[in-house]
């Protein structure tokens, strides 16, 4: 279900209780492009409470799912009673600037297999850390920026690794600590416990 449309002004927070989405971009014909996926405690939203730039992406809820959705005047309010939130937030917002200077940083160094890891480590930090990512593989490709032909041969590398385990759909982790270890290894990543 689609839960918010890039290009939309109401200004508002949204919080995932439950459940997970995909962060992206629909073209114009239709076909989505995946930026990223986003599991419970994870925010989006908090650009228009600050700016008046409107939203820059879609959000597309992965099955079940459920979405505190808290407009500007809750918000604000909110914040008058828990001065704390505000702290939060922004450290919420500075953190996503981190990823994303970091990701700018695997585009120039990184090699391919490496930077596919490194994209898995993300996603499976962002949904939840539960070693299970519901993906498919030509969303995964689209979102890294490379064809899924590069996309195969990169996640072949990982699995004779016997880092993944590609499903339906799917890519899961046997050994997560295994993983984790190859990860912050290889990819230059302070793992996240």
């Amino acid at each position: 279900q689609l839960i918010q449309s890039r290009g939309d002004t109401r200004a508002g927070l949204s919080i995932i209780r439950s459940g997970a989405g995909q962060m992206g971009v629909f073209g114009e014909d239709g076909t989505f492009v995946m930026m990223s996926v986003l599991g419970p405690g994870q925010t989006f939203g908090e650009v228009t409470l600050f700016t008046d730039i409107p939203r820059t992406q879609d959000f597309v809820a992965i099955g079940p799912t459920e979405i505190y959705q808290l407009p500007a005047a809750r918000f604000w309010a909110l914040c008058e009673d828990e001065p704390g939130l505000l702290e939060t937030l922004l450290s919420i917002t500075l953190a996503r600037s981190h990823f994303l200077l970091d990701v700018l940083d695997s585009i120039r160094r990184l090699p391919l297999r490496e930077r596919v890891a490194k994209t898995l480590y993300s996603m499976d930090l962002t949904a939840g850390q539960h070693g299970h990512i519901q993906c498919r593989q030509q969303d995964l490709a689209d979102m890294i920026g490379i064809s899924r032909v590069s996309l195969s041969k990169a996640l072949k590398d990982l699995t004779a690794l016997g880092l993944i385990k590609l499903g339906y759909g799917s890519i899961s982790f046997p050994d997560v600590e295994k993983f984790r270890d190859w990860v912050a290894r290889h990819c230059n990543v302070a793992i996240v416990s």
